[in-house]
């Protein structure tokens, strides 16, 4: 099986070792190939631009779509974000790749408040609900879709519903080495169990 991730910095890994990633330790788990497309900072409409590219011209057997964080930052409407990976949806199905739907972290608002880099216009709690909305609508229309969803966005909860910090980088926005082993084995328990993987 042959596997890529196209993404953000959710999916780059930023400031983890590449070793240590959750694409390439979703790769050791199902001794698969796994590449990994996330890139910083991008927006699902330049994962859109360059999925032809990154994602058809290489014929993966599955494409993980992870993307939406930053749209949101920009304060893009979630319209947007949902139009752009439906797209990504039809392309990758058109060309008899499948696709999977990847649910974005959650953000750590106290951490993310002592950073010193530009804020988002309307604040962090409200990046936080722009994202607690993104992931309801991207579990309602991952059913229209008929495309499977992986969750990581539970995985940083605890059974109260309280935000595991220990699993964040101190930016409050990615995870740590922690946090990438948990998301590495939430997705390859997943696929297991999608494609029925040994």
């Amino acid at each position: 099986m042959k596997i890529i991730c196209h993404g953000d910095s959710l999916t780059e890994g930023i400031d983890i070792e590449r070793a240590y990633r959750w694409s390439s330790l979703l790769g050791n788990h199902l001794n698969c190939d796994v590449i990994n497309h996330g890139i910083g900072g991008d927006t699902t409409a330049g994962m859109l631009s360059r999925f032809s590219f990154e994602v058809l011209q290489h014929r993966p057997d599955v494409v993980i779509i992870l993307g939406g964080t930053n749209d949101l930052w920009w304060d893009l409407d979630t319209k947007i974000i949902l139009a752009n990976i439906a797209s990504m949806v039809c392309q990758a199905r058109h060309y008899g790749i499948a696709p999977v739907i990847g649910l974005p972290l959650p953000a750590w608002v106290e951490r993310l408040e002592l950073q010193d880099w530009e804020p988002p216009d309307k604040g962090y709690q409200y990046l936080d609900q722009c994202i607690q909305k993104l992931i309801s609508e991207l579990k309602r229309q991952s059913h229209e879709w008929e495309a499977p969803l992986l969750d990581f966005h539970d995985l940083f909860f605890n059974d109260k519903r309280e935000l595991i910090t220990d699993y964040f980088l101190d930016d409050g926005l990615h995870a740590n080495r922690k946090g990438h082993l948990l998301m590495g084995k939430r997705a390859a328990q997943q696929f297991r169990e999608l494609f029925y993987l040994p």
